[in-house]
């Protein structure tokens, strides 16, 4: 019996694991199927995936961009600008300062020949149904020898080579004056043509920029002391004789200054203000932003331009300057000069000048052959009559011309 009961439990221990084993061998036959369905999905997908990487890197697709920081950075700006075989693109510089801080790229272009014309352009991104697109803010095309610069006060600046200028001129020119720089600031979402503030020895930043670099470099330079400025901007604006003992620094805060200067004969009192424009440190140079007796007024200053062909005997594109204010004499000789962005004196083709018994005076100067948009100074003086006591009225302000 004991027997017996042996070898039932040991034929008992011997089919557990048979059963087991059958278990497991049904479980393999079960997932047999799904397993080998999810193994071929997966190397389709991956097929897929390396098909479609295949074709983007042939074709030179790029995915699809959500946002607009993505899409100026990713676009072909050669595509954009069509870039021809006669031309060169310089690295695209990223400049979101320049427009308040949205995600905006500068584009510029060298064309092949002779003048090396520069062309100019700035892009930035706008979302359309939650879609970014490319939208062109900034375009100026053929500066000849141009330069294009990003200001310290994140304006953008470029130049080009004066294309009116004489080959005279080169050689009584500074090379800095041989250019025309103009400054264009965002404003309102776009971008508009700004006057720098110095009046003399430069009327750009551009320029104004490159003499500190000269300073900074170990340069003697005579606009780094506001009262010699100021007594050279006499001589070379308004031809004034040498210094008047009784010209004066009126005050100095280390950047902003205030200088008097006197003319007897006729009698003038103008008061010259300088500023620190572009470093406001010991090594700063001086820069005349604003000269002007105390009785004149300057309400606005305006451009226009006539229509194209001959009017009264004048050229063709002729453009004017007019300007009311208040303050001159009445019973004065007022005159009236126009610089250039060389601070030389132009011809002008027409003017027009009124006072009225209370000083109030209005003008339109009209001149031609210069390039547009450089900027330059006005000139108004009203000086008294022989043998009066009045005090003459002058007034120096910077303009952009054409």
């Amino acid at each position: 019996m004991s027997n017996m009961m042996g070898m039932k439990e040991k034929k008992s221990i011997i089919i557990v694991p048979e059963q087991a084993a059958q278990k497991a061998e049904h479980s393999r036959h079960r997932h047999k199927g799904p397993r080998l369905l999810t193994i071929l999905l997966s190397i389709l997908a991956l097929m897929a995936l390396i098909h479609f990487f295949i074709a983007a890197y042939i074709t030179g697709a790029t995915p699809p961009v959500s946002d607009c920081m993505a899409l100026i950075r990713s676009t072909d700006y050669t595509q954009v600008v069509h870039l021809q075989t006669s031309q060169e693109m310089d690295a695209v510089q990223f400049v979101d300062s320049l427009t308040g801080g949205q995600p905006a790229a500068l584009v510029s272009v060298t064309n092949a020949g002779s003048q090396n014309a520069l062309d100019v352009y700035v892009y930035s991104c706008t979302m359309q149904k939650h879609i970014p697109k490319l939208n062109s803010l900034f375009m100026q095309r053929g500066l000849v020898q141009g330069t294009v610069a990003i200001s310290s006060q994140n304006t953008l600046i470029t130049s080009e080579l004066d294309p009116l200028a004489s080959p005279q001129d080169s050689t009584v020119e500074q090379p800095l004056q041989q250019n025309i720089y103009r400054e264009y600031a965002w404003r309102n979402g776009t971008f508009v043509q700004i006057a720098f503030p110095s009046l003399y020895p430069v009327v750009s930043r551009g320029e104004a920029e490159a003499l500190q670099q000269e300073a900074d470099t170990g340069q003697i330079l005579p606009w780094s002391d506001p009262y010699i400025t100021a007594e050279q901007m006499a001589k070379d604006i308004l031809n004034w004789p040498d210094n008047n003992p009784q010209d004066a620094v009126l005050s100095n805060d280390g950047t902003t200054a205030k200088v008097k200067l006197v003319q007897q004969n006729p009698g003038l009192d103008v008061t010259v203000i300088l500023k620190r424009l572009v470093e406001q440190n010991s090594k700063g140079l001086w820069f005349v932003v604003g000269a002007q007796t105390a009785g004149i007024t300057l309400k606005s200053v305006g451009q226009s331009s006539q229509p194209t062909g001959q009017q009264q005997g004048l050229p063709l594109h002729v453009s004017s300057l007019t300007f009311q204010g208040t303050g001159l004499l009445a019973d004065g000789q007022t005159t009236t000069t126009l610089f250039d962005h060389t601070l030389t004196p132009l011809n002008l083709n027409g003017v027009s000048l009124s006072v009225d018994g209370n000083g109030a005076y209005s003008g339109t100067l009209s001149y031609a052959q210069i390039a547009p948009g450089q900027q330059g100074i006005l000139l108004i003086q009203s000086l008294p009559p022989a043998g009066s006591t009045e005090v003459g009225q002058l007034l120096l302000t910077s303009v952009i011309l054409g």
